[in-house]
């Protein structure tokens, strides 16, 4: 039970400062703590600890395709794998991660088997909305629409954080005209709607598809959109189209330092910010987001990192940068910026030929989770 002589506030304020998964534990006490612990009073305020640029709360690696977890990449000593529920038909192949926010991870899968088709000819697609720490989810059946269900289509996921509600926003992956429409699923709601009035593009282009998929920050959902495709001696023309996840309308490009369009390797997001990674024979360069919309050049990279991705940053205080090696079956592996060193990620339970992510465990609750939890 909880102890009546010690402030309730300061209760939180010590949870707080704990790790998720080790903050789980202690809802076993008694019911007090585990109403406490589950409030959304608590929740939150973990959550906001989390996100502080100075957290000491540690960042975990999930592999995307294997379903390992190390939740310490700090003290990456051990994995934990995770199972779909058995009564999920999932077809592994068509499982893509959809974006990550506050701790929850989006999928998106195909459910196979006869009891998981329209008809004969067209497989289910539905949306995973998990949290990997407290083992829950939520399924969600793509709109019912024959347009909908297209191979042509983009997924993002974010916050609003005005109405503390997750949402699913599907778009066209292929824009040719000022005008498209757009699908949100709020999980507040749990229903698909359709913004009024119609959002309007500000260009027109292609999303440029990477491993890092569509990436949320502050509030919008980025897209890397190339408005050519380079052919016939054309250099590609990028720029960053941006959806307002708040205010459910498209909000005005982004341009790319003007000097660096046709050398763009990379859109990503480091520490809460976003990030172009520049790449070329002759360049490796992060240039970071400002808050006045500007680019600025951080760091540069050196030229035979160039095949490799950027993950993550360390929070142990020696400033090293998180690396996936194209060219060696998905080797992870430490830059340390002060001293150009390789370290090995220490991690050897994980397959090669993985795709991994960060994501920053919480206790955050879905509403309308299933009781079915995924298996650990």
């Amino acid at each position: 039970m909880l102890d009546r002589r010690v402030p309730l506030d300061l209760i939180l304020e010590i949870l707080s400062l704990l790790p998720a998964k080790s903050v789980l534990r202690f809802k076993c006490i008694c019911k007090e703590w585990y109403n406490l612990i589950d409030s959304p009073l608590f929740t939150n305020l973990h959550l906001n600890k989390s996100l502080e640029p100075n957290s000491r709360h540690n960042r975990a690696l999930f592999c995307t395709s294997s379903l390992r977890i190390v939740y310490d990449i700090n003290h990456p000593l051990e994995s934990t794998k995770l199972y779909w529920p058995s009564d999920m038909l999932l077809y592994y192949r068509n499982t893509d991660v959809v974006g990550s926010c506050n701790g929850l991870v989006c999928f998106k899968v195909c459910l196979h088997g006869g009891k998981a088709r329209r008809d004969h000819n067209q497989p289910v697609f539905c949306f995973l909305i998990c949290n990997l720490t407290t083992r829950t989810f939520k399924s969600i059946l793509l709109p019912s629409e024959k347009t909908w269900m297209n191979h042509s289509l983009s997924y993002g996921f974010g916050y609003d954080n005005e109405q503390d509600d997750y949402k699913i926003v599907v778009t066209s992956s292929v824009w040719m005209k000022i005008d498209r429409d757009v699908r949100i699923f709020s999980l507040k709601a749990d229903l698909w709607s359709y913004p009024t009035p119609t959002p309007t593009r500000i260009s027109s282009g292609r999303v440029w598809k990477n491993r890092n998929n569509i990436i949320f920050s502050n509030k919008m959902l980025h897209y890397l959109v190339s408005t050519n495709d380079g052919r016939f001696g054309v250099s590609k023309d990028y720029k960053i189209a941006r959806f307002d996840v708040v205010l459910e309308k498209w909000a005005d490009d982004l341009s790319l330092p003007s000097q660096l369009i046709e050398n763009l390797v990379e859109l990503g997001e480091l520490d809460g910010q976003l990030y172009l990674r520049i790449g070329s024979f002759s360049t490796n360069d992060i240039w970071m987001l400002e808050e006045d919309g500007s680019w600025k050049k951080m760091f540069q990279l050196p030229r035979d990192l160039l095949r490799h991705r950027l993950i993550g940053r360390s929070k142990d205080g020696h400033n090293r940068l998180l690396l996936e090696d194209y060219n060696d079956h998905g080797e992870l592996k430490w830059y340390d910026e002060r001293d150009n060193r390789r370290i090995p990620f220490k991690e050897k339970q994980l397959p090669i030929y993985e795709s991994v992510m960060i994501y920053i465990p919480s206790l955050v609750n879905i509403p309308g989770c299933s009781l079915t939890k995924l298996l650990g």
